[in-house]
């Protein structure tokens, strides 16, 4: 009896110790997830990243899923969650997710088209309009969201500086992303709108016109999630991209085309939340 107790025994340790190394080749074999902002619509944003992310794969000899929010609030919540790997975020989203997850580890900055690792919002009109800023009552102001950098908190510094303007004496709304605040005021449905100054070029041929642009910011920076990721895994995924040819990255989306620098933590945390964010009203007032 006592031997057959010691074979039962063993049988349940093999047991045991085969559903282990199962379990662990399964989380191994989860594809690494990607989260791109929700700068424009889903499918430009898409073809923006596909061939970043398709090049890590081939380097990784990994599969990477795209993860994709439409808000930055449920961007951060699914960082938070590890839900997600990797991730594409702009200054205000990231320094709010530092503030509590400090598994966040920024990797890189992407250049932006002059090769400067920072970037401007801009604060936009049809050219053809006449604007009154007198009128507070009758501009609408598009914005982005909420947590966008060129969304309430950079468009409120841009009207004060540019026409001495309070965001709050005027009409406002969240469209979801750039690409809508442009073509919301190009179609006449909002007088003015916040952007990010590099998406307000792409829409000048349209009538779209720069009215006054923001201090220059941090750049938008791929981060890592370090709960769901090695520190090896973290360390060769940023030296593939650092060593990635010019001719390669040159031909990807518009965002990401003009290369990556070092990040420097200490951009970031000169961000102080609690002065940016104003209160940010979480919907517009009409």
């Amino acid at each position: 009896m006592l031997y057959l107790r010691q074979g039962e025994n063993q049988m349940q340790l093999l047991i045991t110790l085969f559903l282990t190394i199962l379990l662990s080749l399964h989380v191994e074999a989860r594809p690494l997830t990607f989260a791109p902002s929700p700068l424009n619509d889903t499918q430009k944003i898409f073809e923006e990243f596909s061939p970043m992310i398709n090049y890590l794969e081939e380097k990784l000899g990994e599969k990477i899923d795209f993860h994709y929010e439409k808000k930055y609030d449920d961007m951060i919540t699914s960082f938070q969650e590890n839900k997600i790997d990797l991730a594409y975020f702009g200054p205000l989203p990231l320094a709010t997710l530092r503030q509590s997850c400090s598994s966040a580890v920024p990797l890189l900055v992407f250049n932006e088209p002059n090769g400067k690792s920072g970037y401007r919002c801009a604060l936009v009109q049809f050219a053809k309009d006449k604007i009154n800023f007198q009128n507070n009552d009758s501009l609408k102001v598009a914005l982005t969201q909420p947590l966008s950098t060129c969304g309430y908190m950079q468009t409120k510094i841009l009207l004060k500086t540019y026409a001495n303007k309070d965001i709050e004496e005027m009409k406002f709304n969240y469209l979801g992303n750039h690409d809508e605040v442009a073509l919301s005021i190009i179609r006449g449905e909002f007088e003015i709108g916040g952007m990010k100054e590099s998406i307000a070029k792409e829409y000048q041929s349209l009538g779209l016109k720069i009215l006054h642009t923001s201090q220059m910011l941090p750049s938008f920076t791929l981060v890592a999630n370090a709960n769901t990721l090695s520190k090896e895994k973290i360390a060769n995924i940023k030296k593939i991209l650092l060593e990635i040819p010019r001719e390669v990255y040159k031909t990807w989306g518009t965002n990401i085309s003009y290369g990556f620098s070092e990040t420097d933590i200490e951009d970031f945390n000169s961000l102080k939340i609690d002065e940016l964010q104003y209160n940010i009203p979480q919907k517009g007032n009409f």
